[in-house]
């Protein structure tokens, strides 16, 4: 096994990028971040890259945006002399790794040899499911329109950012701050940030992120408790599908968590179809 880390991401994209394109939907949270990188070499602080082969093919791809979760990508089948050679890497690289997140037979191997590693108890922390959609079903439409969020609604949308945080079990003591200046920069520059306004008044929100070649993914969608359950999120979310669709992305991806069937169902009656499931690991500090 050779693993080589990348001191930029034009080396690391070189070595994965033709792997990851072959299932660009399931892989978009890698290929996003990385082509965001390429695009923005200062979005984040400290970024992590590393590769590795056997044989001069390409075994598995792993990127952290320091300080989150290591996130892991693998050719083919389950690899573990793989993935014990990048956790004994990590280790001599002497990172801190708060957890990983990948696709679920991979991310459930490497948290285990992580643990073994390293003595420190794992959680699995977000079970996902990733879905594709390339054509929307414009019946699940309701009644008002989508607007993109600007200046005016960043206290509204700073507080929907700590709301859903909380939903999600994302950040449970969400920092206000942290929340107002990610919504300050979500209305800033190119629209990112969509509301689905019924009677004038913002009851919905989703969100478009990550770019790959062909396809974006849909994510912070949000609508608050009091408003739920009157096909609010479901018309936001297939507008703004099918404003990307039509904009010229192929497709359009999204995670949803397995343990909130209300959602995931709402996804499959836009559109959305299933193409893997992604597990999310913790690994927690012993006391």
């Amino acid at each position: 096994m050779r693993v080589i880390w990348h001191a930029n991401i034009d080396t690391f994209l070189q070595e994965s990028l033709a792997y990851l394109e072959q299932d660009e939907a399931l892989n978009n949270l890698m290929l996003g971040i990385s082509l965001r990188i390429q695009k923005e070499p200062n979005y984040y602080p400290q970024v992590e890259k590393v590769t590795v082969h056997k044989n001069g093919e390409l075994v598995l791809a792993a990127l952290m945006t320091v300080p989150e979760k290591l996130i892991i990508y693998g050719a083919g089948d389950v690899n573990g002399e793989a993935l014990e050679t990048l956790a004994d890497s990590i280790l001599e690289r002497k990172l801190n790794l708060p957890g990983v997140s990948g696709p679920k037979e991979w991310a459930q191997k490497f948290a285990d040899i992580w643990s073994s590693r390293t003595n420190c108890p794992v959680r699995l922390e977000i079970n996902l499911r990733v879905y594709k959609l390339c054509k929307v079903n414009p019946d699940v439409i309701g009644a008002g329109r989508l607007r993109s969020a600007g200046s005016d609604d960043v206290e509204l949308l700073a507080r929907w950012i700590a709301e859903f945080q909380k939903d999600t079990a994302l950040e449970p003591n969400p920092d206000l701050e942290k929340c107002r200046l990610l919504a300050e920069r979500f209305t800033s520059g190119e629209p990112r940030v969509f509301f689905w306004e019924h009677n004038g008044k913002p009851v919905s929100v989703a969100a478009k992120s990550r770019s790959t070649r062909n396809g974006a993914t849909v994510n912070l969608v949000y609508t608050p408790r009091e408003l739920r359950g009157r096909g609010y999120a479901s018309s936001c979310v297939a507008s703004l599908s099918q404003m990307l669709l039509d904009s010229g992305y192929q497709f359009c991806s999204l995670f949803a968590d397995l343990d909130y069937p209300t959602s995931n169902k709402i996804y499959q009656s836009i559109g959305y179809r299933p193409v893997g499931d992604f597990g999310q690991y913790r690994f927690e500090t012993r006391s």
